[in-house]
């Protein structure tokens, strides 16, 4: 069923790094680790450079991306609803049962109902994002939604994987009431890949996938993947993210990845946000175009298409 986001806005994205920039070679016995996980890959091709590791609790990071987040779309704390954080699955534990309660404290978000969405790995965030339009939708008092994704690696060992190397980030967005903002959710979805969650991943699971997404995705909103503008896709290592979007049948040229993974690398759930502002820094979000955020993690692929304002 087709869902009208036409009056809700979404704009005001923030991000913010871990300050501490590093190599990859920075990391203790790197090169051992590449050699496990990477079945004797160059590494050199991998597309990344640098990444961020984060020194002070998340809540700092989280703070510093909503006041800019307010602050660029001149929303009072008080005016906040709702403030929606997402993450992947390995992070819950680690932020502790009074994470929330500092935050909106720190912010002066004093009638503000939080809520945290995961398990989906690095697709949480945009059925948050999902979740945060039909909030609006649903309760006509609600104007003012904050979506916040983090996402850290606290053991560096843990940064080396086969598919990406992990960095710290949050990255925020306004979702508003009035369409007021950079672009608009025409449709998302998110589907799951049951091999790939068992470690089973394939060509074949992770292309069914991807496939019915976008089919949902362009049923719901009445465009074509020919209509998009450019692509913000989870900034996986150069060769893998360029395999994915083949055998998701994305154009390469279209895709904006390549600057953000050689100077963050892979920031979890907030890629496609880091992407989108990246791209709106260069370029532009121009308004009436297409574009397309792409999310895909083990077992899991989200996509969502936007309209710019």
């Amino acid at each position: 069923m087709t869902t009208d986001h036409s009056g809700i806005g979404i704009g005001s994205f923030a991000c913010v790094w871990g300050e501490q920039q590093r190599k990859p070679y920075d990391i203790a016995d790197f090169e051992a680790l590449w050699r496990e996980r990477s079945s004797g890959a160059d590494f050199s091709s991998m597309g990344c450079e640098t990444f961020r590791t984060m020194t002070a609790p998340v809540e700092e990071y989280v703070i510093e991306a909503v006041r800019r987040t307010l602050a660029d779309g001149s929303v009072s704390p008080e005016d906040v609803d709702h403030l929606l954080f997402t993450t992947s699955d390995g992070r819950l534990a680690s932020l502790g049962s009074d994470f929330t309660t500092r935050v909106l404290d720190a912010l002066g978000l004093v009638d503000c109902v939080p809520m945290m969405l995961s398990f989906q790995q690095c697709c949480s965030s945009l059925t948050a994002l999902r979740q945060g339009c039909e909030l609006l939708l649903r309760d006509p008092d609600v104007r003012n939604v904050v979506l916040v994704s983090l996402d850290l690696t606290p053991d560096d060992s843990d940064r080396v994987r086969s598919f990406a190397l992990f960095s710290d980030a949050v990255a925020s967005c306004l979702i508003t009431r009035g369409g007021q903002g950079l672009v608009r959710l025409l449709a998302s979805a998110v589907r799951a890949d049951h091999e790939g969650l068992l470690g089973r991943e394939s060509f074949v699971s992770r292309q069914k996938a991807a496939q019915s997404a976008f089919a949902k995705a362009a049923a719901d909103s009445g465009r074509r993947l020919a209509d998009v503008t450019k692509v913000f896709p989870t900034n996986l290592y150069t060769p893998i993210t360029l395999f994915n979007s083949t055998i998701a049948g994305l154009q390469r040229d279209r895709l904006h990845f390549a600057r953000t993974l050689a100077a963050y690398g892979h920031c979890g759930n907030s890629d496609w946000m880091i992407n989108l502002v990246d791209h709106h820094g260069d370029t532009g979000i121009r308004p009436g175009e297409t574009y397309l955020a792409v999310s895909s993690a083990p077992g899991f692929f989200a996509c969502g298409l936007f309209e710019g304002i």
